[in-house]
């Protein structure tokens, strides 16, 4: 599967003016966020030793002195910064939000190169001559991105990734196959080499090393009505999801593009699992009922994409209301939520935007009325941002420039949750196309 991608000015993902705010500890300490420039990993799969290894050679910008601030949840075996050998400290943000990995040595501004080995064991099964493996990730948990197999930065950051994978045994090994968003060649089927676009963030990267022909397949190239061809890819365990499956995607994309506008990604894979339910850019792990809802992922989350935790009810909400067959409400139908107002190291989506985030979603369909309604301004929206990183803020100002009305009370109490004593707990209730997954479920899933 060979995808080619838009290439877009590397200044266009400078993106450190996006990210939270440096910080210093009790010591004084200080610790910084960088602009990751480029990235290249390497995966051994080793058979034998029942071992998946991970060097990733990252290329960042820093501004500001100080010690650098980026994440990997397993703890690395190998760190070198410049060519030195360093190690890597667990941080907690100063408001006890979330956790990040430092490096113990303090680098100065300019460019410099990190290297970091890391073992790989979520979410991957070794059997007799084989390995499946994949990146599974959800925006409803802190940590869940690619941090789970790779150093990465947060969300605000956009960087190429380029991917070696290499599956060795002294053994007979049976033929394996990768499905992905990137651009993908093989040296042979136990070799593979992966380029992920320049506008990914960590939580755009689809991937998913599987025994060759385990899954039942549909490929075939879908004619928008706009023109565009998009190369689709249809898998799952069970082949009778496939027809179905295909007919949903073909019906989904020709809405979206009257809607949304021009498919933003130059294929789509969808993994029709039966559950789960998790977008990424241009693909999908979902289940046939979900398929819907994942689509319009790529278009808002992953085609224009949150910058974090406090952005993410956007993405969730739109989805939401054209699930709700594009809804229309005079008034939002509850009180307020603090939704974006939560801290700024926030890495995960507010669960109370699938509903009520839906439902502001049918008030501003309401007010832009006199304009064709909210999604005209989407699909103005998703023209002007693709493949960018945004924020509440800025969903605000244009929103507010292209009606000429001022939301700026609405946002404040809606969304904000400024003008008001917030009551409304953030929701545990599970939406029924993000179910959140046990680690056995995952692992059934590979």
């Amino acid at each position: 599967m060979k995808w080619l991608f838009l290439i877009m000015p590397a200044l266009a993902f400078a993106n450190i003016q996006k990210a939270p705010n440096n910080f210093k500890d009790a010591k004084g300490q200080k610790y910084v966020f960088v602009d990751f420039l480029s990235a290249e990993s390497s995966i051994d799969y080793d058979l034998d030793r029942k071992m998946a290894l991970a060097t990733t050679t990252i290329k960042f910008q820093q501004e500001t002195k100080g010690r650098v601030l980026l994440d990997l949840i397993p703890k690395p075996i190998q760190v070198e910064i410049d060519g030195t050998t360093t190690q890597s400290l667990k941080i907690t943000t100063p408001d006890k939000e979330t956790s990040l990995r430092s490096l113990e040595t303090v680098t100065s501004i300019g460019e410099h190169t990190l290297t970091i080995t890391n073992e790989i064991k979520e979410n991957i099964d070794f059997g007799n001559g084989f390995v499946n493996s994949a990146f599974w990730m959800t925006d409803l948990d802190d940590k869940s991105y690619l941090e789970q197999y790779l150093p990465t930065n947060l969300e605000y950051d956009q960087y190429p990734l380029h991917l070696e994978i290499n599956i060795a045994s002294n053994s007979k090994t049976e033929d394996h196959e990768i499905f992905t968003n990137g651009s993908m060649r093989s040296k042979n089927n136990k070799n593979f080499i992966i380029d992920y676009p320049e506008y990914f963030t960590a939580s755009s990267v689809y991937f998913h090393l599987t025994r060759k022909d385990r899954f039942s397949k549909k490929l075939f190239n879908h004619i928008t009505p706009a023109g565009k061809m998009i190369p689709i890819t249809i898998y799952s365990k069970y082949s009778w999801y496939l027809s179905r499956a295909e007919k949903t995607t073909k019906s989904v994309l020709d809405e979206l593009e009257t809607k949304l506008g021009t498919w933003p990604h130059s294929g789509l894979v969808a993994y029709i699992a039966g559950s789960g339910g998790m977008e990424y850019s241009g693909a999908t792990i979902t289940s046939n009922s979900a398929l819907g809802h994942e689509i319009t992922h790529s278009y808002f989350a992953r085609g224009v994409m949150p910058q974090n935790g406090n952005s993410g009810w956007i993405d969730e909400a739109i989805a939401s209301w054209r699930d709700n067959g594009y809804q229309s409400h005079s008034t939002p139908r509850f009180a307020s939520t603090n939704m974006s107002g939560h801290s700024e190291y926030r890495r995960y989506t507010d669960r109370r935007a699938y509903t009520q985030g839906a439902s502001f979603m049918a008030y501003l369909n309401s007010k832009l009325e006199p304009q064709g309604g909210l999604a005209p301004f989407l699909k103005d929206f998703h023209q002007n941002y693709t493949h960018t990183t945004i924020s509440t803020k800025l969903f605000q100002k244009e929103i507010e420039n292209y009606s000429g009305i001022d939301f700026k009370q609405d946002f404040a109490t809606y969304i904000f949750g400024n003008n008001r004593i917030n009551s409304n707990k953030e929701l545990t209730k599970e939406n029924p196309y993000h179910p959140k997954l046990s680690k056995k479920q995952l692992a059934d899933l590979l």
